[in-house]
Formats: structure tokens, sequence, C-alpha cells
């Protein structure tokens, strides 16, 4: 079940999203890489997002197991419990981030992959744009801005 992320929420997104990152990346960043991208993260940071209806979450058995975050042209996280990758969760994420990244929206859509991710979108019909650095505390990780340039 999909459904629209609550600020009770947030614990568990960052919950999530921290577990994610550590253990569906680390084979594609390094340690100094990882601790970049995470330190400073709190449950705290992602209100925003959640109080301006841009967060939803995917719930199987009463419990949070993925989050998605999208705006209008932009599909800005899809992130799956790593006990639950490949059984279908990070796709309803991106199926549910596409359409909302197209209300308001014409022309392609845009996402941030990281490198663990690209061959995910590839499969959803993203290409790939450019690569790109981002600076994370210092830190920086290479991503891969690509487009939807078609509805799936």
């Amino acid at each position: 079940m999909i459904r629209q992320a609550t600020s009770r929420d947030a614990a568990r997104i960052h919950e999530l999203h921290t577990n994610s990152v550590q253990a569906l990346c680390k084979d594609h960043y390094s340690p100094e890489q990882l601790t970049g991208w995470l330190k400073n993260r709190t449950p705290r940071g992602y209100l925003a997002g959640i109080e301006r209806g841009e967060m939803f979450v995917v719930v199987e058995e009463e419990q949070i197991v993925g989050f998605g975050h999208a705006v209008p042209g932009e599909v800005v996280a899809v992130y799956v419990d790593p006990e639950r990758v490949r059984r279908g969760v990070g796709q309803a994420i991106l199926v549910e981030g596409i359409t909302r990244a197209r209300k308001g929206h014409h022309g392609a859509i845009r996402l941030d992959a990281t490198l663990n991710a690209q061959h995910f979108y590839e499969k959803a019909g993203f290409v790939e744009v450019e690569r790109k650095v981002v600076k994370r505390n210092e830190v920086g990780l290479p991503l891969v801005v690509m487009e939807l340039r078609e509805e799936i």
C-alpha cells in the first residue's frame, strides 16, 4: 500500500534511508563517501518534504518498507528497505514518483541516480543525460543525471 508520508513517519524514513544507503550503495561508494552522505542527517530533515506533501511511503504488514519523494518534473528519492529489494517495492515507488512528477509538468522527468541504481532506472526507461558530483559534508558523490522522456 502506498500512502502519503506523515510527520510520524520521519524517524522510520530516516532509519530506512540510512540502512538503504549503507547496504545498497557500499559496493559503489567508499566508506568515506557513505559517511559524508549520511552525516548530520536526522528525522527532522524529512519534515519539510513531508509537510509539503511531496513524500510518500510503501507499507507492508504495517511497516514502512520504502519511501519516495517527488516534485513536478523530478523524482527526488526512491529508497527501499534492503531486506525488501527485488520484490517490486522500488518499482512501485518509482511509478508513484513518476506519476507525481508529471502533475503540473510537461516534458522529461529527471532524477539523480546513484551509481548502484542506474541500471534500475534504465530498465524503467530513463536515459543518462550527464554525470555530476555533488558535495555532501565536503565529500564528493558521483551521480548520474537521468531523464524519462516518455511515459512508462
